[in-house]
């Protein structure tokens, strides 16, 4: 587990300054922790470095939020934190890289209007995906037509993965991505999720449970008793 900083480990927890993004002053602020929680690497929640989720208040507005830094291996350093409450995304059931990079993606438009950098994080999460869910293929559009070959997506949410691929190259190929682009593109990955992550599987366990309730209702037919199948029962008169 990775140890914090002697400063730290003197202070309590109320006593620590750190600097984060305020919702309600809109800018960076000393935010006083009250609280936190280092989370360990999870294989199965796809978390491969521990994270802090700290519980501060903005020392100017006295605003409450929830931040989270991610751990670098290494040189034993804390990122810097992020406030994902309550400026942080959605969280959509997906896999945990799928969230960061859609997290990520989110704070671009929301909390720096960095239009370009939420198109490519925007594409970022749509590669995840297609890399979670094992499409095949030596480009994104190659990755994204297997999707809709093995039933992942249909039409119209192909389409929307192919625009979404269009507008993440020009924010990767540093092209103008406008603040409409930026806002759609979010909009976009979120649906994909939505239907891939969420939808998706809620409509296989209820078709599990249709199913299920079919096949309780179905009488069963007892087998013939051994050598009495073709026998015609005689006649009682």
């Amino acid at each position: 587990m990775p140890e914090k900083s002697s400063s730290d480990e003197k202070t309590s927890a109320s006593d620590r300054l750190l600097i984060a993004d305020c919702p309600e002053c809109r800018k960076r602020v000393l935010a006083a922790v009250h609280g936190e929680v280092v989370e360990m690497p999870d294989e199965d929640l796809g978390r491969d470095a521990p994270r802090e989720v700290v519980l501060a208040a903005c020392t100017t507005c006295n605003t409450a939020m929830v931040l989270v830094s991610e751990f670098v291996w290494g040189p034993d350093e804390w990122e810097s934190p992020e406030n994902v409450w309550p400026n942080g995304a959605r969280t959509v059931d997906s896999p945990y890289r799928v969230q960061r990079a859609f997290q990520e993606a989110y704070r671009c438009f929301h909390q720096a209007n960095a239009y370009a950098a939420t198109a490519t994080m925007a594409r970022r999460t749509l590669e995840l995906v297609c890399n979670d869910q094992g499409a095949s293929g030596s480009t994104l559009a190659k990755k994204i037509d297997w999707l809709k070959q093995n039933n992942k997506i249909e039409g119209r949410l192909f389409d929307w993965a192919t625009a979404l691929r269009f507008v993440g190259n020009d924010g990767a190929h540093g092209d103008a991505v406008g603040r409409q682009d930026a806002e759609d593109a979010l909009a976009l990955t979120e649906a994909l999720l939505e239907h891939i992550y969420v939808l998706t599987v809620q409509y296989e366990k209820f078709s599990e449970r249709r199913q299920a309730k079919l096949q309780a209702k179905t009488p069963t037919v007892p087998n013939p008793a051994p050598g009495t199948q073709g026998v015609t029962p005689p006649h009682v008169t």
